[in-house]
């Protein structure tokens, strides 16, 4: 029954580590305008304004499911945004991200961040933000149970009119896909003079990159790892004694391995079982395939260990 136990509780450990990361994936997107890695900064040949800059972005299929942000140079946490069909939509918290009548609209309208809610102006049912001068309308509030940089932020959808008066140039243009986007088409349609991930560069690894964003749960399930593997080492040592006796009373080896294995099968295999169930009634994943994968792969690791490990005991022991 102690493997059963102890297999479960590092299982649960990696659903709560797994959690952690999808946590901590979902802070960095936020804290970066709900960009992800795969986004693309965009600087052009020529000048164009923004609206012909979004044209060009509509001419191709290809480029689908898309966001642009035209962020403020002098201020970061004003962003014009544009989007076609199906693009990430940040968590909110009231009324609704933009969709495509707010890019078609004759009238600006802003989605904002929660830290903006006390500035929010509500004569009616319309809550409104004082910008510039101007009352931007404002179709929902951006947030989550995290703090993050999108707290801050100020997403503004220019009418059809602001658009084509804006120069994309005077901006830094960021462009990001629900699924990664070809640099060599952006450059391609929008007669890009530079296209390259927003993420610096830092020696040899992405200084945003994943594996140094996620370090300290990378660890974690190192650690798990370790504590997963130590299991047919801690079956085979604390057997001994009853490797000795069965031997005494059966010459079959064969048999008494396949014995040992199915044992060891079954109640480490239920300990990932109860240990996944367990942490997934405590936990929420958007997606169980890297949970699944990894102790799944410890199981099947853990099985062939087992059967080698114990097969050389036993000889040795006879």
């Amino acid at each position: 029954m102690w493997l059963l136990f102890y297999s479960a509780v590092f299982v649960f450990c990696s659903v709560f580590l797994f959690v952690k990361l999808q946590q901590r994936t979902l802070m960095i997107q936020l804290n970066n305008h709900n960009l992800t890695p795969d986004a693309y900064r965009v600087v052009l040949k020529t000048k164009m304004t923004m609206q012909e800059f979004t044209d060009r972005l509509n001419s191709d299929e290809s480029l689908s499911n898309v966001q642009v942000h035209f962020q403020d140079k002098k201020n970061k946490r004003v962003t014009y945004f544009y989007g076609i069909k199906n693009f990430p939509v940040p968590p909110m918290l009231t009324g609704n991200f933009f969709d495509d009548d707010d890019f078609n609209s004759a009238v600006a309208v802003a989605v904002v961040g929660k830290n903006y809610k006390k500035k929010l102006y509500l004569p009616k049912d319309q809550s409104y933000l004082k910008f510039q001068g101007n009352y931007l309308p404002v179709v929902g509030v951006m947030g989550d149970s995290y703090h993050t940089e999108l707290d801050n932020q100020l997403f503004i959808s220019p009418s059809i009119e602001m658009r084509s008066k804006m120069v994309a140039n005077n901006y830094r243009i960021v462009i990001d896909g629900k699924t990664p986007l070809s640099k060599k088409k952006l450059t391609s349609v929008l007669g890009a003079a530079q296209v390259s991930h927003a993420n610096r560069q830092h020696l040899l690894i992405e200084q945003d990159s994943w594996i140094v964003s996620h370090w300290k749960e990378l660890i974690g399930l190192i650690f798990v790892g370790i504590g997963l593997l130590a299991i047919p080492f801690l079956w085979a040592l604390l057997g001994n004694r009853r490797y000795r006796e069965l031997l005494l009373a059966n010459d079959d080896q064969r048999r008494l391995v396949y014995i040992e294995w199915e044992f060891f099968a079954l109640f480490s295999g239920l300990g990932v079982l109860f240990g996944g169930l367990a942490g997934m009634l405590f936990f929420e994943l958007d997606s169980y395939v890297g949970l699944l994968s990894y102790d799944i792969a410890f199981y099947l690791v853990n099985n062939l260990i087992f059967i080698r490990l114990i097969s050389k005991k036993i000889k040795d022991l006879k």
